[in-house]
């Protein structure tokens, strides 16, 4: 029986192939499916310090959201696969588990709505100057701003994926002009007008009223976006970062916002999380921060936790399961 309340009791049989929950936001509800559903593995739902020295020794697969320190791998000897909740791993990779023999993989697919929708939330709070309004309303001051219709306006995309293309469809269907970059060559699809790989960035960064980073946070996309690159957008440019924290170095971005090389920002992922007091982010008007949230949802379970299933089945049944190249990340 699967202890889903986190105490450090753990229930499942010996036979049973051990399994860890490491997620603290889980409710326990979906723990309990878990058992229901796969009688294969025993499950236990816990946090690292609440966790029985024996039986981490015998664990198998790990389900987590958060890096596993190469502290707690020396406990795992019987670890042979690690599920991350994230579409990429390479932030959450240690050197005991990059290095290592473990297979790891990610879950893709499932993120769309909720980041497009904060990414169309964003575009709206900066065309409708909610921003300037806001801190008019804290002094008691009537000030007018003139609203902008993005109808017509062009939305750059940075990354074509599930994210990326969720934000199109919902550009489109404000009137929006959209262009995208993809790394490979793909057809284009019908809500995108323009679509373009990595060598067009410049190209990219010049033409968007509006640009959406969602590319992953791995090595080849660290720095992509340099003082000269920032240089080259609109004067008038919003950006927003939902997924490409290491795209953009945190000072280059400040001077870029200080000097109004471009309009705005709205940033949920950032070189440093959590984003420290000492930032010169923090200070800056034309900037709305928020805490990596934007992949946030409560239907986040619904569909994450069907695809673990799948893939632990998988990997109980001795089949092959999705696993990712640990040195990129994805």
């Amino acid at each position: 029986m699967a202890n889903v309340k986190g105490r450090a009791k753990h229930g499942p049989a010996m036979d049973r192939t051990h399994v860890w929950v490491r997620v603290g936001s889980l409710p326990r509800v979906w723990v309990e499916e878990l058992q229901r559903r796969e009688e294969r593995a025993g499950f236990w739902h816990g946090k690292d310090a609440e966790a029985d020295p024996d039986w981490l020794s015998k664990i198998a697969v790990v389900l987590t959201d958060a890096a596993l320190p190469d502290s707690l791998i020396d406990r795992l000897p019987s670890l042979r696969w690690v599920q991350f909740t994230r579409g990429t791993a390479y932030e959450l990779m240690e050197p005991a588990l990059r290095d290592g023999p473990v297979n790891v993989s990610v879950i893709k697919g499932i993120d769309g709505v909720q980041f497009s929708e904060f990414a169309m939330g964003a575009i709206l709070l900066w065309a409708k100057h909610f921003p300037s309004f806001y801190q008019a309303q804290q002094k008691k001051r009537w000030e007018r701003h003139m609203p902008l219709e993005i109808s017509g306006m062009t939305l750059g995309i940075l990354g074509l994926g599930t994210i990326g293309c969720a934000v199109a469809r919902k550009g489109k269907a404000f009137g929006m002009r959209v262009i995208g970059i993809k790394r490979t060559r793909v057809p284009k699809p019908d809500y995108v007008d323009e679509l373009w790989t990595p060598e067009r960035l410049t190209d990219l960064l010049g033409r968007s009223d509006f640009l959406v980073i969602s590319i992953p946070s791995i090595p080849e996309t660290f720095g992509l976006i340099g003082p000269e690159e920032l240089r080259g957008m609109k004067k008038t440019a919003y950006l927003i970062n939902l997924t490409g924290g290491y795209a953009i170095e945190e000072e280059t971005l400040i001077q870029a916002l200080q000097e109004n090389w471009i309009a705005g920002a709205a940033l949920d992922a950032l070189p440093r999380q959590p984003l420290p007091p000492d930032s010169g982010l923090w200070g800056l008007a034309n900037v709305v921060i928020t805490p990596r949230i934007a992949g946030y949802t409560p239907n986040r379970w619904n569909r994450l936790i069907p695809v673990f299933q799948d893939n632990l089945s998988r990997f109980l049944s001795g089949k092959q399961i999705p696993i990712i190249d640990k040195m990129v990340g994805m």
